[in-house]
């Protein structure tokens, strides 16, 4: 099964990631996959900026925010239009995705509502592209290795200091992070 796992300690914030996301899926449609992302408003994949402190002392923390795969997907229990790969990753699928209600049932907030296609969209893990051997432009794309992916049995290592987002959910994200920022003062 497949995971993302996001560095804290090497993101810079260069938002390379989400920029990456919307050059592969904006005007491109990846049917049965997904259909083309709105060039506005959606971000299937958005780098969060946390700033703590105060001038002169300030910290940034940057966070990966995408579709957690998660092995129980609330959104899943919502549609029948949401399915899970046989390698962990949760698809929306297009041609079912026409319901609003689906939105709602992501903790995550990672569902967009297309207003012109009138469906559902979020984060496919860029599956078109892993179905041929490639991997997630989100992935490719970053400069510093801070978001990574791949089987979880390659990370077992690192997943063992690694948290998920809201683990209290019962969610069991496929997402982790590495080094959470800890208390600034």
């Amino acid at each position: 099964m497949k995971i993302f796992l996001f560095d804290f300690a090497k993101c810079n914030g260069c938002y390379g990631c989400q920029l990456a996301c919307k050059d592969e899926h904006v005007d491109n449609d990846w049917f049965p996959i997904a259909r083309p992302q709105p060039e506005l408003g959606h971000f299937w994949l958005k780098l969060h900026e946390i700033v703590h402190g105060q001038v002169p002392k300030v910290k940034v923390e940057y966070r990966a925010i995408l579709c957690m795969h998660c092995d129980e997907p609330p959104c899943a229990q919502i549609s029948d239009a949401v399915y899970k790969r046989a390698d962990g990753l949760v698809i929306l699928d297009p041609t079912k995705a026409t319901d609003k209600s689906v939105l709602d049932a992501c903790p995550y907030h990672a569902i967009y509502w297309n207003e012109e296609l009138k469906i559902a969209q979020k984060c496919t893990g860029c599956a078109h592209l892993i179905d041929q051997g490639e991997q997630p432009r989100c992935v490719d794309f970053c400069p510093t290795g801070a978001l990574r992916f791949g089987e979880e049995s390659d990370f077992i290592a690192e997943l063992v200091e690694a948290e998920t987002l809201q683990p209290e959910l019962g969610t069991k994200p496929r997402v982790y992070y590495l080094n959470s920022p800890k208390l600034f003062l």
